[in-house]
């Protein structure tokens, strides 16, 4: 215990011992350990969470060696698991963090349960469309979710933001913070998105959809997200519903108008459990094991 109090002295000072025991008793699944993930991993390994689970299906490529948080230069590319870089980092940081890593895409069972086990999920997502499954499956499961997102819309413009979906009361769906219709072409079926293909008459497929995506950015909205956390899982006080950074800009603003009241997430499905059949993403064929970053 004198070991413990030494190593965790200065958050002690912050918000005190027993919000120290609260994260070291909480677990968390951090879903998409790349840019982003990778960083909320290892400052929750910081601060003393005692279980994380990473949940990623793919290897570390050359592009993401500017953000990976805990990748070294001689990591092989292809062949090194972001899961396996991430346990790795958060047991040189703590290695008696329990470690619990799912190398899958969202649209498993593993991952599934790897959510539904968890005290709090961190989502931290390219696509809306897992964004959306994601929101759905925590809100079934009355499970605290922070949805993290990094953007560079157009040049000269860049930030990020952090919406959390912590009782009931707002989520990124009813913040208008995720795009229905981009989910819902990543939801759809190749037939679906052929014959919207044929409406617009060009394949989207072809059009570029990656963009920049620098570590300074990334490592400013996994901190915004992980303060957030500490913030309310030690009783410090409850977590902001929508916190967004403007790079461009310099400044973090926070959002204080109230969502709409009757958001289905919020109101209709929380705490269903399995009667809302989240679960029903894993019998479509098109989505089993799809790529979920």
């Amino acid at each position: 215990m004198a070991d413990f109090d030494d190593r965790f002295a200065r958050n002690i000072a912050l918000f005190g011992k027993k919000g120290q025991q609260r994260l070291r008793a909480a677990s968390a699944a951090v879903v998409g350990a790349g840019g982003l993930g990778s960083f909320v991993l290892m400052e929750l390994a910081l601060l003393g969470v005692g279980r994380l689970s990473p949940i990623d299906d793919e290897d570390l490529s050359n592009s993401n060696r500017n953000r990976f948080a805990g990748a070294w230069h001689d990591d092989p590319v292809p062949g090194s698991a972001k899961v396996d870089l991430a346990e790795r980092h958060i047991h040189l940081i703590d290695p008696s963090i329990n470690v619990g890593k799912v190398k899958a895409s969202l649209f498993t069972e593993e991952a599934f349960a790897a959510v539904r086990a968890a005290d709090y999920v961190i989502g931290c997502f390219d696509d809306d469309g897992p964004r959306l499954v994601l929101n759905e499956l925590c809100a079934a499961y009355a499970k605290p979710l922070f949805d993290l997102a990094s953007d560079v819309p157009e040049p000269g413009v860049y930030g990020g933001r952090v919406c959390v979906a912590w009782d009931g009361t707002a989520c990124p769906y009813c913040l208008g913070e995720v795009d229905v219709k981009a989910a819902q072409r990543y939801l759809a079926s190749d037939a679906e998105r052929e014959n919207e293909d044929a409406i617009y008459g060009v394949k989207r497929s072809v059009l570029g959809e990656t963009g920049p995506s620098v570590v300074s950015i990334n490592g400013v909205v996994a901190s915004l997200a992980v303060t957030e956390f500490m913030a309310a899982v030690t009783g410090m006080r409850k977590p902001a519903m929508l916190v967004t950074y403007r790079g461009h800009e310099s400044i973090v603003t926070k959002r204080r108008e109230a969502p709409s009241p009757d958001c289905y997430y919020c109101k209709g499905l929380r705490g269903r459990g399995s009667e809302a059949d989240v679960e029903r993403y894993l019998r479509m064929p098109h989505l089993r094991g799809k790529r979920g970053s």
